[in-house]
């Protein structure tokens, strides 16, 4: 269900929340992994029925995630690398020699990763996530803190709205707090039916109190070009946080939003009623549409360093790290990864995309993908000076 407002759009579900992350060792699925792996895919797909908008799966269980000595690993290989509103959280070490395929696996650490992890990495087989607090930053759901770690099985969103960031400053709060809870009303009234009705899960908990909205940006490279600065930026977010959390009594996460669908319906509302953000559009001769995200456009090829942009001022307000899904020519090395994430000013969470990677949807019919050989190299670090003279021996 998406529903339209001035600069805005929501993404909600007609019944159930919208997206959601749980725990597996509260919810003591890791036991069933080993116990009754059918009643584990069984609970696993109702968890993806009641999450339309994805659902992500913190790997809290004492048994490490694809251990190469483990018998889960066959398992959670099964059930993951065709799932693609799955997404698995681990603080643990990966094997990596047991990867063949990409798995929707996210690997977090304070720094990048090393050893045979790091292979898998750069093949973009697995992704990773900068640890830069403690508990667990879930891009496309939130954060989750160290004490509802401990406490809570898991968190569901109510809905995603959508927001130009050229729109930031025109955004009228009431209106849009007036959507978010006719969304909500909708939604909780629909949930009571399913609930009744014994037609929601039984292994799945729903705590209300604890179920929040999710604040999105796009458009982030329109309000970089057009001289827009991120210290207001952050300012108008935190004031629209606090105002909503104040409104609708729930926290507020805030995110970015990178699905080009979403950024072109947002930039053919603005061409449509004439909003007066659309002068920072950069006009095309197919339909109009803003750039997904903060960066550069993933699918258009320039520089590493303009798609994986994330202002330091931005970064530190956002509950979950911005995906760059960074295309390359070819399988970047170990030290020429490292000397590039060196180079950026705050660090997103990272997936490399070389040549035997297919890039992720959704597609936009007006703007593909540039093909992988377009892509400019990754730096390696080895520059060598020219010679000023030619001297002959």
């Amino acid at each position: 269900m998406i529903t339209e407002g001035c600069g805005f759009v929501i993404q909600a579900a007609e019944d159930t929340p919208w997206a959601a992350w749980f725990s597996l060792n509260k919810l003591d699925w890791a036991n069933q992994l080993k116990t009754s792996p059918s009643l584990f895919y069984r609970q696993l797909g109702e968890m993806m029925a009641v999450s339309p908008g994805g659902a992500s799966i913190l790997w809290d269980a004492q048994e490490p995630c694809c251990s190469g000595e483990s018998n889960l690993f066959s398992v959670i290989e099964d059930a993951l690398a065709n799932l693609p509103g799955l997404s698995l959280h681990t603080k643990k070490p990966l094997a990596s020699e047991q990867i063949e395929a990409p798995l929707n696996v996210w690997f977090h650490s304070s720094e990048m990763p090393s050893g045979p992890l790091a292979a898998s990495w750069c093949k973009g087989l697995v992704g990773w996530i900068p640890k830069l607090r403690p508990g667990w930053s879930l891009p496309g759901f939130g954060y989750v803190p160290p004490d509802e770690e401990q406490e809570c099985v898991g968190c569901m969103t109510w809905g995603e709205v959508a927001v130009p960031a050229p729109a930031i400053s025109n955004l009228e709060i009431d209106a849009l707090v007036l959507a978010m809870e006719d969304v909500q009303a909708r939604i909780e009234k629909a949930m009571s039916l399913r609930a009744n009705a014994g037609a929601w899960p039984q292994s799945i908990p729903f705590q209300r109190r604890q179920t929040s909205w999710r604040i999105t940006l796009t458009g982030g490279w329109e309000y970089q070009i057009s001289g827009g600065s991120w210290d207001t930026m952050a300012e108008k977010i935190t004031e629209l946080k606090n105002s909503l959390g104040q409104k609708l009594k729930c926290s507020i996460q805030i995110g970015v939003n990178s699905d080009a669908l979403i950024a072109g319906t947002l930039a053919g509302q603005a061409m449509k009623f004439g909003h007066p953000w659309r002068s920072t559009l950069n006009l095309h001769t197919a339909a109009a549409s803003f750039t997904p995200g903060i960066a550069a456009d993933t699918r258009e090829k320039s520089p590493l360093e303009a798609r994986a942009f994330l202002p330091a001022a931005l970064a530190a307000l956002l509950s979950d790290p911005p995906v760059a899904s960074l295309r390359v020519p070819s399988v970047p090395s170990v030290e020429s990864a490292g000397n590039f994430l060196r180079g950026l000013e705050a660090l997103p969470a990272i997936r490399w995309l070389p040549p035997s990677m297919p890039p992720p949807g959704p597609f936009h019919p007006d703007i593909p993908w540039d093909p992988a050989e377009a892509f400019p190299p990754i730096w390696d670090g080895k520059a060598k000076q020219e010679k000023l003279f030619e001297l002959d021996d």
